[in-house]
């Protein structure tokens, strides 16, 4: 449980970033609805990191799941503002989100999943 709130706070400081980015760089006008969007898919990402169960290493599970889940954001760009290359850069940052929520939950809070691959440490204790 405690992985899970991480993961979703530091969605939620993601979508702050990217929010921050979108509208003061005027990539998006602002309004209430759009902020919410944004927060919205963050904590989104958060969470299905934090119950992640994926077998892979925590910089993979975090770019893996940033780009499935983030592509929900992209597809809202590409259909609302067409075939430009905002919703194409978006989709691959969302695996940047992905990693930044993971690595904070991961490493810096070091609330691991629960089945991460062994650690090189736990494999030699057990020998």
């Amino acid at each position: 449980m405690k992985r899970i709130t991480i993961a979703i706070l530091f969605g939620l400081v993601a979508g702050l970033i990217c929010a921050s980015g979108a509208f003061y760089g005027h990539i998006l006008k602002f309004s209430v609805v759009a902020l919410v969007w944004i927060l919205l898919n963050r904590a989104v990402m958060g969470f299905v990191i934090g119950i992640s169960g994926l077998k892979v290493h925590w910089a993979w599970n975090g770019a893996i799941i940033g780009l499935v889940v983030g592509a929900v954001s992209s597809y809202s760009l590409l259909m609302n503002a067409g075939l430009i290359l905002l919703p194409v850069v978006n989709f691959f940052v969302n695996a940047l989100f992905g990693l930044m929520i993971e690595f904070f939950t991961t490493k810096v809070f070091k609330q691991p999943a629960m089945s991460a691959p062994p650690t090189v440490a736990n494999i030699a204790v057990h020998v």
